[in-house]
């Protein structure tokens, strides 16, 4: 009896925290935007640092959150959505002249459905997001567009991955 006792309490231990570490890896709660990832980063407020992440390298107030409800519900109220012009400098491969314009009008807000694939990944408005420890990367390809000196074409595009926290 003791045996089957010491047996029942070892599984119930080892079950609840298998549940416990999976409530962890839930999509489920607020997600806070915490780095707009560009490859080869740029200096756009010309303090000779190139940074990858264009949040450090602007003045915009990011306060954007992703919020997943158990539902199947994700929704946000506070967007972040500056305009940002880049143009390259005629007759360089990697000097830059850059527009930003912080959104001080207000806030887009939306809510959709989403479906989690598996553990490490995420649907929602038709694109997979991966999910690595305690952040969300979200890909969005080509969407840094780089001008030439008099914003007539475009010249080059770069990805962007926006990368949210759980909070």
């Amino acid at each position: 009896m003791n045996r089957f006792l010491f047996i029942l309490c070892f599984t119930l231990l080892i079950t609840s925290c298998s549940e416990e570490e999976s409530n962890d890896l839930s999509i489920v709660g607020t997600w806070k935007l915490t780095a707009w990832e560009v490859a080869d980063g740029f200096d756009m407020n010309n303090d000779g640092i190139v940074n990858t992440n264009i949040l450090d390298e602007i003045e915009c107030i990011s306060n954007e959150t992703l919020i997943f409800e158990t539902e199947g519900v994700v929704s946000s109220n506070k967007t972040f959505n500056p305009d940002i012009d880049i143009a390259l400098q005629e007759g360089t491969t990697d000097k830059y002249v850059f527009d930003v314009r912080c959104d001080k009008e207000g806030v887009i807000g939306f809510a959709t459905t989403y479906s989690q694939k598996n553990i490490d990944t995420v649907i929602f408005n038709d694109k997979e997001s991966a999910i690595v420890d305690n952040q969300l990367f979200r890909l969005i390809k080509e969407s840094i567009k780089i001008y030439n000196e008099d914003f007539t074409e475009i010249v080059a595009t770069k990805d962007l991955t926006l990368v949210y926290t759980k909070q």
